[in-house]
């Protein structure tokens, strides 16, 4: 079910699996705001809904943007998702090696800051990325 959209990006919430999927907005620096404010929306609906897993596509997502600039933001929505009840973080990641560089490299700081609240694992299609979420297939679409 949808849960939230405003133009930039939706986030869905199977109840079932308890799974929030989300298509990562896109970042550039005109609209560097609107993506700050889509990801501490997310953030808001991984608390309040009291989510374990989580689904980011990145697969699509376009980064215009400073180094410095994604990586604080990336780095501060990371920290924020270690203070909700997150287990695992599923990415699906993209075809852009400079983002999945960067992404990476986020990642180890951000996993290597106190203990680990949430697993994070990148995917490179949906379907694996459900299963090692839930621990179940997918269902047939």
């Amino acid at each position: 079910m949808q849960i939230f959209s405003n133009g930039f990006f939706q986030i869905e919430y199977d109840i079932f699996t308890d799974t929030v999927s989300v298509s990562l907005p896109d970042m550039r620096t005109a609209e560097l705001s609107e993506a700050k404010l889509c990801f501490e929306i997310l953030v808001d609906h991984v608390r309040n809904y009291h989510v374990e897993n989580l689904l980011l596509d990145s697969s699509k997502a376009v980064v215009e943007v400073g180094n410095a600039a994604y990586n604080k933001l990336i780095y501060q929505v990371s920290m924020s998702l270690k203070e909700t009840r997150l287990k695992k973080v599923a990415r699906l990641v993209s075809g852009n090696a400079k983002l999945e560089e960067m992404a990476t490299q986020v990642q180890g700081e951000v996993l290597g800051i106190g203990s680990a609240s949430y697993q994070i694992r990148n995917f490179t299609s949906k379907g694996p990325a459900l299963e090692w979420l839930t621990g179940k297939p997918p269902l047939p679409a």
